[in-house]
């Protein structure tokens, strides 16, 4: 079952891998082709801070979010960490991991309710274009989702470690000097 549910969970994450790639690309090609076109013709494209701030970025941030924590990559504080028992860094992990997945489901929460309300009455932002503002709320709620999703994980697998006392999960390195 815990491999069943580690490969899923790979492949959520290379999913969104993917697309928050296929974001950054997009965000590095719309600036290049607006300054281009803004300082060689003069003829911004007047949609492209709007795409970027408010579809891009969020998906860049929360679509990378839970594939980061996946491979250790996050940023981390262990002062105390290497001179801890193992069982010790397991409990402050499960206690981080259940914490963190509990702020995340509430954004997810908050910001799928705010996405319904939005989405149903059909709100716009103005501007050029008028973009659905629905849109982004979506995005932070797949993403919340999904490092909720590793977070929770993440508690499991250090709480069936300190229950059956072997490695389910492996504790993260430490950065040492």
């Amino acid at each position: 079952m815990i491999d069943l549910s580690r490969t899923w969970m790979v492949r959520l994450e290379r999913i969104s891998r993917l697309i928050a790639a296929a974001c950054l690309v997009a965000v590095m090609l719309i600036v290049v082709t607006d300054v281009g076109a803004r300082y060689l013709l003069n003829a911004p494209m007047t949609w492209s801070y709007d795409v970027i701030g408010m579809y891009l970025m969020p998906a860049l941030f929360y679509l990378s979010l839970s594939d980061t924590l996946a491979d250790n990559h996050h940023i981390a504080v262990d002062l105390l960490r290497p001179r801890m028992p193992a069982a010790l860094i397991r409990v402050f992990e499960l206690l981080g991991s259940l914490t963190m997945a509990g702020v995340f489901l509430m954004i997810a929460w908050i910001y799928g309710g705010s996405g319904i309300d939005k989405f149903n009455s059909g709100a716009v932002v103005m501007s050029t274009v008028e973009w659905p503002s629905w849109i982004p709320d979506a995005i932070v709620v797949v993403g919340s989702i999904t490092i909720s999703l590793r977070l929770l994980g993440q508690f499991i697998g250090h709480t069936l470690s300190l229950v059956l006392g072997r490695s389910v999960i492996d504790i993260p390195a430490s950065v040492e000097h």
